[in-house]
């Protein structure tokens, strides 16, 4: 089965991930993070990007970005190849930087732009970090909650714009809104449709309707899910009809738990369909995700 096909038009709003290649850092020095910045400043400005939210830690980046041309691609692999050549020469390294494909997630921004902007500033909360995330150095927390405009790469207007009519008020009320979530940050999952969307089967619809692409058919993703089903099971030894089994013990339950993961991060299967496969309810497969999402993060 193919990748799913990026959704690409002018206004389309994105979260994407960039992550190391053997989840090794992409940043060893401040001097690779402002590099990094400094990059994503240079397009900002060729490309005509709002850049609303960004978040750097070792081993992966955070960008929330809009784009003015349907160019998602073109901006990414610019972008990633730029970044690998200066990372190879900086540290006398060779081959590839960050893993596999960028992932890349377009949002539903009437709905869901503020809520995005929060879960990518919360990223230092969920790696157990002690640093409040407003105080973390790489993160475009602080172009929010402080007073001033502090940082020119950051486009924090619209989402502040929906947290008062005055700059003071805006940022302390996003600051409020910030320490509401930062004990449950570990508990949110995100709304992702098929794979491609943060938002709802709406949302996803209207654009498609509106770009006059068919839906991805769902037995596709569903074979998909099989696939590495079958391909986790041989690689740990376990019959596939065990890691969809009840049973509970613990190398079973392990595998699976990798197994739940994979088909919900590469497939466009949600939790409620993983649920069906897996014999378990949809609350139980996202406390599995949010689990697995939070080890992630902590490595």
């Amino acid at each position: 089965m193919g990748r799913p096909k990026r959704i690409q038009f002018a206004g389309a709003c994105y979260y994407v991930l960039l992550q190391g290649n053997n989840r090794q850092d992409i940043f060893m020095s401040n001097q690779d993070r402002r590099t990094f910045l400094s990059l994503l400043r240079g397009y900002k400005e060729r490309y005509g990007l709002k850049v609303y939210s960004y978040c750097l830690m070792p081993h992966e980046a955070h960008v929330m970005f809009e784009t003015s041309e349907a160019n998602l691609a073109f901006v990414m692999q610019g972008f990633n190849t730029v970044y690998t050549k200066y990372f190879n020469a900086a540290h006398n390294t060779v081959g590839h930087v960050f893993q596999g494909r960028y992932r890349a997630l377009l949002v539903d921004k009437e709905h869901y732009l503020s809520e995005m902007t929060r879960y990518i500033h919360l990223h230092p909360v969920r790696a157990g970090m002690k640093e409040r995330p407003w105080r973390y150095q790489w993160s475009s927390c602080a172009a929010y909650v402080e007073g001033g405009q502090s940082e020119p790469l950051v486009d924090s207007e619209d989402v502040l714009a929906q947290f008062g009519k005055n700059r003071l008020k805006q940022s302390v009320r996003y600051l409020h809104y910030i320490q509401d979530r930062m004990k449950s940050s570990a508990d949110l999952v995100l709304p992702i449709v098929r794979g491609v969307a943060v938002g709802s089967e709406a949302f996803l619809a209207r654009v498609e309707d509106k770009l006059g692409e068919p839906p991805a058919p769902k037995v596709a993703s569903g074979v998909e899910a099989r696939r590495i089903l079958s391909e986790v099971a041989v690689k740990h030894g376990i019959d596939e009809e065990r890691l969809l089994s009840r049973v509970q013990w613990r190398d079973v339950t392990t595998v699976r738990r990798k197994a739940i993961y994979r088909i919900w991060k590469e497939t466009r299967l949600g939790v409620t369909e993983l649920g069906r496969l897996f014999n378990r309810t949809p609350s139980a497969v996202s406390q599995l995700i949010r689990a697995m999402e939070s080890t992630v993060s902590n490595n």
